[in-house]
């Protein structure tokens, strides 16, 4: 082995040194020469991507900080229109407060802004023509509570000009820091675009921009509907707010030398600017530049993007300038945030910067020229000195690299027999040396290594065999034998819950409350694995155990939502629905705690969502009012119930599963039985994810009631 070793290191040294080096000496100049011209070519062909792509790179360097700044700005702004709208929340909850529990609060009367009271911040009414304030007052001396929650929002709001409460039986209750007209009766809230929007949409409602009729400028109001506790609309809390801050976050934005920031609204109107004025026509409507209907196809499709709420950079022509415009959206009001920087702006540093490269390009042609003459005289005495040393140290350098691999080789396979325990003694000083110390060591680690191995293997084991125990316990806990009630004719049901983990925070129940009421639940605990189980498990303890105390569904709702507050210091909350179904009557009560709606099919006709107001979620915060609703179901008709793992689900490009699919799902064969149709709609997401991993528990409940004489269908 040594001698064969010691060859061959001998050999490709001869033959790699002596036989090239004696061909080298006698071409390196023609070589040299032929590398000076390449090298001279290949530095032109660098220099000249190297600006090209520089230049791109920084061009895309720019366009990227554009988007930035449209992004930060429409954040900013954002943030001025959430304030308004907390406060809209605010009052709005406070004032339902008021309505659904009238008779622990004091009364306190408002009256008419008085003589002298003009321009001032004072808490008074208004009425609309016709309703007489003896007639209101009981509702104006218990709306009077809020006036302080009104007044505390004209000191301490971002540019609020005035906060109101406008209720369905007339009268108008404000704080106006520029209020007008003693003994206003000839105001109605309720014809005023605020109030119409609030009320139509039935939740929190902007309207547009518009010149304050007082003189405050651009203004723009924030609405938000008011409900009794049996869902009957009592008012509509408003915040009326001018548009001083957010004009000046918009047009103070600094964009390079020449650029500038702009707004546009939801129909394609440029509202501020700091090139032009906000401006209105006599009835009060915007008057500017409309870029959604502009006749130029790349402003018009600018104007439709940033309509859609849309996000990005493009180059269009501005009042005849060529220009780059990056926009980012502000969904709460459906506006745009654009911000325009000239081309010619843009590409300024591009072109400073391929002068620059140019120059280099020139200099470094200079330098190549001297350091290849300088390379070939250096190269003709290497070789001739290399030459000369190489056939000197050929043999002893043989000699002496060949033994120690050799002996390196005998002791590493030793260790390659297995025999863990062998230690490689080699005493070169030098790489070898090191070579040998870290088969030592790896022998060492290896030992170390298996002993952890086997360590975490029976862990695994164990975890694993723990999950499969948890899973199976989980499983045992939901209703799963089917038909649940064999000997009861009224109804049927059927349910499934597949966990994305091993263990899930999804889950159903059914039960029979008393003899002639059946409970159904359906919840998804936020987040998964084993500590939504846990919180599932919790959750859904509760749930029966105070239905089965003779309490409604919403008094069940409350009780189990402050239980679950309690400390809750992992922040985790629950969405459920749940009903009671009379199986002598039909009436199916039910409540909804921020869940998704149910679906219902009546016999012969197609599904539809159950009108269901969402609520909010159990653990989130004490006190919370849930809202009972009711509808009552006849012989054949269907309830289906299910978490947001079904129409969340995904395929490989991140779509939606989403509620048309489903719909369109339920409706394709609407004979099939409860079964059936569960398995149908578990295959339908199958086939729409195409193998893209489950990323939520997926649960389903489906109820068919037979009434009171009724038939099970087989």
């Amino acid at each position: 082995m040594h001698r064969k070793i010691h060859s061959k290191i001998l050999a490709v040294i001869l033959v790699t040194a002596l036989i090239p080096l004696a061909g080298l000496g006698t071409a390196s100049a023609l070589l040299l020469s032929g590398m000076k011209n390449h090298a001279l070519d290949t530095n032109n062909e660098l220099g000249s991507t190297a600006a090209t792509d520089s230049g791109t790179a920084l061009t895309n360097q720019i366009e990227s900080d554009l988007t930035a700044r449209a992004a930060a700005i429409a954040d900013s702004v954002d943030g001025k229109l959430l304030q308004i709208e907390n406060q809209t929340r605010i009052v709005a909850a406070y004032t339902e407060k008021l309505y659904a529990n009238p008779e622990d609060y004091a009364s306190r009367p408002l009256n008419y802004l008085q003589p002298g009271q003009e321009g001032t911040a004072i808490p008074h009414i208004r009425t609309a023509e016709g309703v007489d304030y003896d007639d209101v007052l009981p509702e104006i001396s218990l709306l009077g509570n809020a006036a302080d929650v009104l007044e505390e929002f004209i000191v301490t709001g971002i540019n609020v000009s005035a906060s109101y409460i406008g209720t369905e039986s007339g009268f108008f209750e404000t704080v106006d820091t520029n209020s007008t007209g003693p003994n206003r009766k000839d105001y109605d809230a309720r014809t005023r675009s605020w109030y119409i929007g609030a009320k139509e949409t039935g939740t929190l409602f902007w309207t547009d921009i518009f010149a304050d009729a007082s003189g405050r400028g651009a203004s723009l109001s924030c609405a938000m509907p008011i409900y009794a506790p049996d869902g009957k609309l009592m008012a509509v809390a408003g915040t009326g707010a001018t548009m001083e801050k957010i004009s000046e976050i918009v047009s103070g934005a600094k964009i390079g030398e020449s650029g500038y920031a702009f707004l546009l609204n939801n129909r394609g109107e440029v509202v501020i600017t700091p090139k032009s004025e906000f401006k209105t026509d006599e009835s009060g409507a915007l008057i500017g530049e409309n870029y959604a209907d502009s006749t130029v196809e790349n402003i018009n499709k600018l104007g439709d993007d940033m309509v859609a709420g849309k996000s990005g950079i493009t180059r269009v022509a501005l009042d005849g300038e060529d220009v780059f415009v990056a926009y980012a959206p502000l969904p709460r009001t459906g506006w745009s945030i654009g911000v325009v920087m000239p081309n010619a702006e843009v590409t300024a540093p591009v072109t400073s910067m391929q002068k620059s490269i140019n120059t280099l390009i020139f200099d470094s042609e200079a330098a190549v020229n001297s350091y290849m003459t300088t390379a070939v005289t250096v190269v003709i005495i290497a070789v001739l000195l290399v030459l000369i040393l190489a056939i000197i140290l050929s043999f002893r350098f043989a000699t002496t690299i060949s033994k120690p691999i050799s002996l390196l080789t005998e002791e590493a396979g030793e260790i390659g027999k297995g025999n863990l325990d062998h230690t490689i003694t080699l005493m070169t000083g030098d790489e070898l040396e090191e070579l040998a110390h870290a088969f030592n060591m790896m022998t060492d680690e290896l030992k170390l290594y298996m002993k952890d191995f086997e360590k975490v293997t029976a862990d695994k084991e164990r975890i694993a065999t723990e999950l499969s125990v948890a899973t199976n316990i989980q499983a045992s806990m939901l209703p799963h034998i089917f038909p649940p009630y064999p000997d009861r004719t009224e109804f049927d049901l059927f349910g499934s819950m597949e966990p994305a983990k091993e263990v899930g925070g999804d889950f159903y129940d059914f039960f029979l409350a008393d003899e002639k009421t059946l409970a159904v639940v359906i919840a998804d605990v936020s987040g998964k694995g084993v500590p939504a189980a846990l919180f599932m498990v919790i959750a859904k303890t509760l749930i029966k155990n105070n239905a089965q105390m003779n309490k409604t569904p919403e008094q069940v709702f409350s009780e189990v939502n402050n239980i679950l507050c309690e400390s809750n210091e992992g922040g985790m909350f629950v969405t459920c629905f749940m009903g009671y179904l009379n199986v002598e009557t039909g009436v199916f009560n039910y409540v909804n705690a921020g869940h998704n709606p149910p679906v219902i099919k009546r016999k012969g006709g197609e599904w539809e969502f159950l009108p269901c107001k969402p609520g909010f979620v159990l653990a989130g915060m004490e006190d919370i009012n849930f809202k009972p609703m009711s509808i009552t179901l006849n012989e054949g008709d269907m309830i289906y119930m299910y978490t947001d793992g079904v129409t969340e689900a995904v395929d490989q490009v991140e779509d939606l599963y989403g509620e048309k699919r489903l719909i369109n799902t339920l409706n394709e064969d609407r004979e099939l039985n409860i079964q059936e149709i569960i398995k149908t709609i578990r295959l339908d997401i199958n086939n729409f994810a195409n193998g893209a991993e489950q990323a939520d528990d997926i649960t389903m409940l489906l109820l068919e009631y037979y009434g009171s004489g009724g038939q099970k269908r087989e």
